[in-house]
């Protein structure tokens, strides 16, 4: 594992998936636009971009731990319509499309639709990605709820389509290719997500995100999370 010149981790396999991928989708698609997280944009022809992370929790890889994943997203006039994430070593996957459900590995699933709070089981992404006043709404979240997990990553999304979690918090360290297949799999499952000011999230998008079970379980989380201090 090293370094780029922001700090953030990279391995060979990283750059190996996305020179694959990108190579599979020239040969598909030509017309395509590509957006992924080692090797940047390529502008396409189409209203469709597919955006890439070839290993979304690239710290846990490098360490030897299990939470990480592989992220695709196919984006129309910058929407987010089709999402995968995808779990190489338990060789699982959530596949969502614009319309179609969320799939977990061919099986229709729904979120929990859970509206309370005080019953939910919430996941909070890494402490450090918490910072200046999210950090205050971190705390909130996590005084919050019946069971807590913490740095889960972009599977804990995957979960909360199945109905296993009802709260996902990310802070301001995510960018568009770390959050535009997420948004189909957790709103094709019946959830929500968005910023935290409630925003619809795009390939434009990039910074803290808020993913729930139900919309009335969505407003309580924003309203923890932009309350003042």
């Amino acid at each position: 594992m090293t370094y780029k010149t922001d700090g953030s981790s990279v391995t060979d396999a990283d750059l190996s998936i996305e020179t694959t991928w990108r190579e599979l989708i020239r040969r598909r698609f030509p017309a395509h636009g590509i957006l992924g997280e080692e090797y940047g944009p390529e502008t396409g022809r189409s209203a469709y971009t597919w955006v890439l992370d070839p290993i979304d929790g690239t710290r846990q890889f490098g360490a030897g731990l299990l939470n990480f994943a592989s992220l695709i997203s196919l984006c129309r006039d910058g929407s987010p319509v089709l999402g995968i994430i995808d779990l190489p070593l338990s060789g699982t996957r959530y596949v969502a499309a614009e319309g179609q459900g969320t799939l977990f590995d061919g099986r229709l699933v729904r979120s929990s639709g859970q509206s309370d709070i005080s019953s939910a089981i919430i996941s909070l992404a890494n402490p450090d990605s918490f910072t200046g006043d999210a950090a205050h709404g971190y705390e909130r979240m996590r005084a919050s709820g019946r069971l807590r997990v913490f740095d889960g990553g972009s599977p804990a999304y995957g979960a909360l389509s199945r109905g296993l979690i009802d709260v996902c918090l990310n802070g301001s360290d995510l960018d568009a290719f770390d959050i535009c297949a997420l948004c189909p799999v957790v709103t094709e499952a019946g959830g929500m997500i968005s910023d935290w000011n409630g925003q619809a999230l795009s390939i434009a998008s990039s910074g803290a995100v808020a993913a729930s079970a139900s919309p009335n379980l969505h407003a309580v989380v924003l309203s923890k999370l932009t309350e003042l201090v």
